[in-house]
């Protein structure tokens, strides 16, 4: 398992998928970041909701990504939730606009830096943060 720095609390421990979100959660499993696309028109569509919200087609398709992207937006986290916590803090919780995916934005931390040196507009790159047998998470590096 890889150690990263300034990981947020640990919450999660199952995806808790459905059917549409299930192919999201295998290919991270498998180190893939892929991004659900509408099979009728082509829009990404993140979540990937029974319609799609452009022709409101129900097919979609997974895609790959290439595993990089753009912090759209983000926040430092120094104030923990509960103080059992207090050993996570900082850390970043950002809105990655993926590469390959026009419109697509990941939510999620950005991990193995300085979290104050996190900026909109800072290249990133997908790191896999194995939580369990059934979840791998997507997070993001400095590019």
């Amino acid at each position: 398992m890889t150690t990263f720095e300034h990981l947020p609390p640990p919450s999660l421990t199952d995806a808790a998928a459905d059917e549409r979100t299930q192919p999201f959660w295998d290919a991270a499993k498998h180190g893939q970041l892929v991004a659900p696309k509408c099979s009728d028109c082509g829009t990404f569509r993140m979540p990937p909701g029974r319609f799609c919200p452009n022709c409101l087609g129900m097919e979609l398709e997974y895609v790959p990504l290439p595993g990089t992207g753009t912090v759209f937006t983000c926040i430092v986290v120094h104030q923990p939730l509960h103080p059992s916590q207090a050993d996570h803090v900082p850390y970043v919780a950002a809105a990655i606009e993926a590469d390959g995916a026009p419109g697509i934005r990941f939510i999620s931390n950005v991990v193995n830096c300085d979290p104050d040196s996190v900026a909109i507009g800072m290249k990133v790159q997908v790191v896999w943060h194995e939580v369990s047998d059934t979840l791998t998470l997507p997070l993001w590096a400095p590019a």
